[in-house]
């Protein structure tokens, strides 16, 4: 019989850290980002790419191409607003805002470039939890696939 495997797949659940005073400030840095987003959380062709949803990944709705610029948007609102993860290079490992009430995370994939997704479950929140409160909320429109 084979022997189980010890890795248990699950999002890292990130912490909101404060804007450290060696990196550009948040207006400086948010106007260099990108957003790329990733085919493994799309079911439907992309900017990203064909899709490649994987099934144990997150799984995000359906965005027309011409709502994405929204998309990148929302990512340097939540820069802006200070809502990041810990520094690589010059830029937040992850940033969150709220898109349509839901809470998604954006991880940084390059210098400067970004995918997101959706965060569904409320124990995969970053910490310290209280915050969220100050990340951006934006709605954008889309479908459900």
């Amino acid at each position: 019989m084979a022997k189980r495997p010890r890795f248990q797949h699950g999002i890292k659940r990130g912490r909101i850290v404060d804007w450290p005073s060696e990196v550009d400030p948040p207006e400086v840095v948010a106007a260099r980002v990108t957003y790329t987003g990733h085919a493994i959380h799309k079911s439907y062709p992309s900017p990203a790419g064909p899709p490649a949803w994987r099934a144990d990944e997150a799984k995000c709705d359906f965005y027309e191409q011409s709502e994405w610029p929204k998309i990148l948007d929302a990512l340097r609102q939540a820069i802006r607003a200070r809502c990041v993860g810990e520094f690589r290079g010059g830029f937040p490992s992850r940033a969150w805002v709220w898109i349509n009430e839901v809470l998604h995370e954006a991880r940084l994939t390059g210098q400067g470039n970004y995918h997101g997704f959706p965060v569904n479950d409320p124990r995969q929140y970053p910490l310290p939890v209280e915050r969220l409160e100050n990340a951006p909320r934006v709605e954008i429109p889309f479908r459900r696939m």
